[in-house]
């Protein structure tokens, strides 16, 4: 394994956001200089053995498509050719694959969506096709043959499996190269791209999500539903006949319109918002017991050995009405837990809490930052580790 605070990205980030940024496919070679993987091919295929892991496999022999989803108990059956593994979110299992989400925190968090890996044996690859949202794939053991075209419109796309979107056309490449360890690909969301493995070999992929309009205003009405939003109901505009009782009329749909828009106007859209950007893309583990602020004064104080560790998934973000939001629920800041606040969220690697103690204009000890950190423990978003034990992954309580 490589050593994770070591892993650097070679890009020009102005440059980048400026020229290439959702706008068109680039190669970089060497993106990650003397790159090793952040996990083995075995440990991969293990953990599609998991049942809570989102895995598959695509195979293709001789034209021929096939899906299967995970978990798996063996590969055997697959052969020694033609068939890739992808798993989903492995940043949320591996936490040395977590720390590869590091180098892209030039964009938004809240974009942030997985780190998929895959392995691929020689000629594997799932098809051209369209993804709906930006991503980097790095490269890391083996060889792989891609070709990317630019954005395309409308695009016809067929499916030879039912769990399985293809592009029904050739499409015209602008990048075709073969990629090795460290090499990296960015390709925007409606670019037409193939990958096929020329060895076995790992592909990284660290995708942003770009939910549609009805998407998001879906995760808004429902975030508003589970709260405690009180909503207008709809009440029939009065009338003495309203006709025949399976006609619809035009005005009866429009004073529905009206009455759907008018409301949705009214809603408080922004912290509505940050509660659903702030929301993990998996429900976040639970703690069995969580530290009350007296004991997390007490650890800090006597310069306990813990590890404050955020939990892989986990989003905290600001929001411009001065609160903090994680996991979908607002946090109340103060001007005395602000910069503690904003402190934790740009926090990415395990962190001692003796370090907490040290740094400047953090005031660790006032209250509101106690139970600022005690909320965000109890809420799944971080976890402490005994750090004089370097074999337990148990959450200190």
């Amino acid at each position: 394994m490589s050593d994770v605070a070591a892993i650097t990205l070679n890009l020009n980030k102005t440059e980048f956001l400026q020229q290439d940024w959702q706008q068109r496919p680039r190669l970089f070679r060497a993106a990650f200089a003397d790159f090793e993987d952040l996990v083995e091919a075995e440990i991969l295929a293990g953990l599609a053995c998991e049942e809570a892991v989102d895995s598959r496999i695509i195979e293709n022999h001789q034209g021929n498509w096939n899906v299967v989803h995970g978990p798996f108990e063996a590969y055997d059956a697959f052969g020694e050719s033609g068939w890739t593994l992808l798993v989903q979110s492995v940043n949320e299992w591996i936490p040395e694959v977590q720390q590869l989400i590091a180098p892209f925190r030039f964009l938004p968090d809240w974009r942030i969506d997985d780190v998929m890996i895959s392995f691929a044996t020689e000629g594997g690859g799932v098809g051209p096709h369209l993804d709906q949202y930006d991503v980097f794939i790095i490269q890391g053991q083996g060889r792989r043959h891609w070709r990317v075209g630019e954005r395309v419109v409308g695009a016809e796309e067929h499916c030879p499996h039912p769990d399985l979107k293809q592009l029904a056309q050739p499409f015209t490449a602008v990048i075709d190269v073969v990629l090795e360890p460290g090499d990296m690909l960015y390709i925007p969301a409606g670019c037409p791209h193939e990958g096929i493995a020329l060895e076995p070999s790992l592909n990284y992929s660290v995708g942003f999500r770009a939910q549609n309009s009805a998407e998001l205003t879906t995760a808004v009405c429902d975030h508003l539903l589970n709260s405690s939003a009180k909503l207008a109901r709809y009440r029939d505009p009065h009338s003495v006949d309203y006709g025949a009782p399976y006609q619809v009329s035009q005005s009866r749909l429009d004073h529905l319109r009206e009455f759907a828009l008018s409301q949705l106007t009214q809603l408080d859209w922004d912290s509505a918002l940050m509660a659903v950007l702030s929301t993990s893309k998996r429900p976040l583990p639970q703690p069995e017991a969580a530290p009350s602020e007296e004991e997390l004064q007490f650890c800090f104080a006597n310069q306990e050995p813990l590890l404050l560790c955020r939990t892989p998934g986990a989003r905290i973000l600001l929001g411009p009405d001065g609160h903090c939001y994680s996991n979908g629920e607002q946090l109340a800041l103060t001007d005395a837990n602000r910069p503690f606040a904003e402190y934790l969220a740009g926090q990415w690697q395990d962190l001692e809490l003796a370090e907490l103690t040290t740094t400047s204009n953090l005031d660790w000890q006032h209250p509101a930052a106690l139970q600022l950190l005690s909320e965000l423990i109890q809420m799944g978003v971080f976890y402490l580790v005994d750090a004089s034990d370097e074999d337990t992954d148990e959450q200190h309580a």
